[in-house]
């Protein structure tokens, strides 16, 4: 009997575990904000979601990479002063459904972003590179098919996003599509880069909750499309103070 109670108690200690912790430069992530990093920061998710999940941190510093895919049971943690920078060249950048983005999660369950970190989409100079290639002939999507978001959520669940500020894409800031449960705190969201710059766009989701956010976007704060079940917004504003409800 006691032999059982000490299993238990040990299996119950077990599931309590904090998630690992796993620095970024581990894998070969540059912080200098120059070298591009999208396959070591690839590979370092790939390995936390395959090896039982936890944190990639990234400390102090400017990491550039294009499209990244975001995994299950992983946690990105932007500790102050990291700045994940996207790469201006619009080739670096993949999507789903048809739309770009620079952090894509598909079908991810039990993951997120946050840390008092810094996500710049650098929207300007991608729009340039998207001006020059379709001058060039070279690409035959249209600005706006072409241009990413930030970040894309499709088919996810279980997601939180806290404290993070996210800055200038070159399409929208945040897109939410067929998610559920996904939790949206602290999080400051400022997009100028294009002339209607979508905070966050919430389609066919369900449990969304939107708290504490700060909106400074050239374009709608918030934009519902399709049929959406309980989102709710507390206490989120804009740069004029005005209440921003879905």
């Amino acid at each position: 009997m006691k032999k059982i109670i000490i299993t238990a108690v040990v299996l119950l200690a077990t599931l309590h575990l904090p998630a690992k912790d796993y620095k970024a430069s581990l894998f070969g992530v540059k912080s200098d904000g120059s070298t591009l990093n999208t396959r070591s920061i690839q590979k370092a998710l790939d390995f936390i979601s395959e090896n039982g999940g936890g944190r990639l941190v990234f400390y102090v510093g400017r990491y550039l990479t294009g499209t990244i895919h975001l995994r299950s049971n992983v946690t990105v943690q932007l500790e102050e002063g990291a700045v994940l920078v996207g790469v201006p060249t619009i080739y670096d950048y993949r999507g789903i459904d048809g739309h770009n983005s620079l952090i894509v999660a598909d079908s991810v369950v039990h993951a997120g972003i946050t840390g008092k970190g810094v996500i710049e989409g650098e929207g300007r100079a991608v729009l340039q590179s998207i001006l020059e290639q379709k001058a060039k002939g070279h690409l035959g999507k249209t600005a706006e098919e072409a241009a990413p978001d930030l970040i894309r959520l499709n088919r996810c669940e279980n997601i939180t996003l806290s404290d993070i500020n996210l800055r200038d894409p070159a399409n929208q800031c945040l897109s939410l599509m067929n998610c559920k449960g996904v939790q949206i705190t602290g999080v400051t969201i400022k997009g100028n880069a294009a002339p209607a710059t979508v905070g966050i766009e919430i389609g066919e989701s369900e449990t969304i909750q939107l708290d504490n956010l700060f909106f400074d976007t050239s374009g709608k704060e918030v934009v519902l499309s399709g049929a959406n079940r309980n989102i709710t917004a507390k206490e989120c504003v804009n740069k004029t103070g005005k209440k921003i409800t879905p």
